[in-house]
């Protein structure tokens, strides 16, 4: 005798009986809840996390962060970068097993790097360009004694051949003067400090060949 099994699901009590249409429903809709989570997850991507920290970026890229923070800067743009990469692999999983936490971390850390790196090229840049105005008038002194020095040299005059090319090369520091200038105006001071050293060198150069020129004319007109 086979022993009948007693079922209680909402008070309702059979063996024989078809299940009643209301519990069928329930175990549908359960189901249906389960595939509904498994298709898109709890996570959602850290959107207003990406932006700000895509903000930020930018913010500091306008600041010249790439050239006064460059340490910094390129901190933050390297782990934006595997951010990236982290939320396109994320993109791939099931949305039920994505996970999203190390991004949002990450993210957070590229905001505060660009924006310390915007705030260090702002008080860099204003460092630089200090330096860049000490160097580009110590370059124009610099030129402005060659000059003197090369108005000079003619008496007594030395080989025409070399002065000449003396002058040739004053005339290059010049040239090389202007472009300074040119380059500062557009707030290049990094560049500007590097190409005033070069002038200064030039310039220096100049009056040691000038100053060779004139004490090898006395001789010659001694002798």
């Amino acid at each position: 005798m086979t022993e009948s099994i007693q079922l209680n699901i909402a008070g309702w009590k059979s063996t024989n009986e078809p299940m009643p249409r209301n519990v069928d429903l329930l175990h549908y809709k359960h189901t249906l809840f389960l595939i509904w989570l498994l298709l898109t997850g709890c996570a959602e991507p850290p959107i207003s996390q990406w932006n700000a920290a895509t903000q930020a970026l930018e913010d500091a890229r306008m600041s010249e962060a790439e050239h006064y923070a460059i340490e910094r800067f390129t901190e933050a743009e390297t782990a934006y970068q595997q951010v990236k990469q982290n939320l396109d692999q994320q993109g791939d999983r099931i949305p039920l097993f994505r996970n999203y936490d190390p991004a949002i971390t990450m993210l957070s850390g590229v905001f505060n790097n660009a924006t310390q790196a915007k705030m260090e090229a702002i008080a860099n840049k204003k460092e630089s360009k200090a330096n860049a105005e000490v160097a580009l008038a110590f370059a124009k002194q610099h030129l402005q004694d060659v000059r003197t020095l090369l108005a000079e040299v003619s008496t007594p005059a030395p080989d025409h051949g070399e002065l000449d090319q003396l002058h040739q090369a004053f005339r290059d520091t010049e040239t090389l003067l202007a472009e300074i200038e040119s380059i500062m105006t557009q707030e290049h001071f990094i560049d500007v400090m590097t190409t005033s050293h070069s002038v200064e060198s030039f310039a220096n150069r100049i009056q040691a060949q000038i100053i060779s020129a004139k004490l090898l004319a006395a001789k010659r007109h001694v002798s």
